[in-house]
């Protein structure tokens, strides 16, 4: 990789644990470039807005989402197992009290330009998609045990998710998350 893909990389890793800390709306340039060790106008060369960093953000952790959740469907075919390693995407934020970068971008939407209000909603698209086709192969298949549409129960076991990783980041205990992705896999069973 090119130095100026490690630096526009690593200011996107730390713009990104910022935002899923403080939210989009709760930090600047110069807390990036701080933390960096690096002037802001570096940040500007790379993203020359706020507007193009948050595009950025939410365009790699898309991207990210369908590697991750291709890498699943290769692993395993096992859609209760696929399930479980889903989770574990959502539970790697609340292991340091965080958020995934969705949930917060969520919180900030009234204020977020467009392009990535869109990004937020392709996002959380795919994940209701994979959970929604994951849900059906494993009712089809005998594995899974749900009452209703896949859909729905997608629906549910994103928002039970995203719920339980602000339970856990608010009450600054992990064993909330848990138990909520514990319940959420035993009514599937």
């Amino acid at each position: 990789m090119n130095k100026n893909k490690n630096t526009a990389e690593l200011i996107l890793d730390v713009a990104q644990s910022i935002v899923q800390e403080f939210g989009f709306n709760g930090f600047s340039y110069a807390h990036i470039a701080e933390k960096v060790g690096i002037r802001t106008a570096s940040i500007h060369y790379y993203f020359p807005n706020k507007e193009d960093l948050g595009e950025a953000l939410i365009a790699r952790y898309y991207k990210n989402f369908i590697s991750s959740v291709a890498q699943i469907d290769t692993d395993t075919q096992d859609n209760l197992e696929k399930l479980r390693k889903f989770i574990l995407l959502y539970d790697a934020p609340v292991q340091e009290y965080c958020t995934c970068l969705s949930v917060m971008l969520s919180t900030d939407l009234a204020t977020l330009s467009g392009n990535v209000r869109e990004g937020v909603a392709q996002f959380f698209a795919a994940n209701l998609e994979w959970l929604e086709r994951v849900l059906d192969q494993g009712r089809a298949g005998g594995h899974l045990n749900f009452e209703g549409t896949a859909e729905v129960r997608a629906h549910q076991f994103l928002a039970s998710l995203q719920g339980a990783q602000l339970l856990a980041r608010s009450f600054r205990d992990v064993s909330r998350f848990n138990r909520i992705a514990d319940g959420l896999i035993s009514a599937l069973t």
